[in-house]
C-alpha cells in the first residue's frame, strides 16, 4: 500500500506544509492554526495556501506569540 504525501509551499511566506504539518523555517513543526495565528491572518494575500478555515481548525491563544514580559528599566 502506497501513501501519497501532500506537500505545499506557500508563495507568500515560503513555509512548507506536508500532510497538514507546518515546517517553519526556524524551530519545531507546528499546525495550520499556529501558522494562521502567526503569519496568515496578517499577510491577507489571495495566494496564501492557509486560508481554508476547515483545514486551519481552532486557533488557540497559545498558537500566537506570547506577550513579552514588562521590563523595568529602574527609571
Amino acid at each position: 500500500m502506497t501513501t501519497i504525501t501532500q506537500e505545499q509551499t506557500c508563495s507568500v511566506c515560503g513555509v512548507k506544509v506536508v500532510d497538514d504539518v507546518v515546517q517553519f523555517s526556524n524551530g519545531s513543526t507546528g499546525t495550520r492554526a499556529r501558522l494562521y495565528a502567526r503569519v496568515c491572518q496578517y499577510a491577507k494575500k489571495p495566494e496564501c495556501i492557509n486560508q481554508d478555515k476547515e483545514l486551519i481548525g481552532e486557533v488557540l491563544q497559545e498558537d500566537g506569540f506570547m506577550e513579552a514580559p514588562n521590563i523595568n528599566f529602574g527609571g
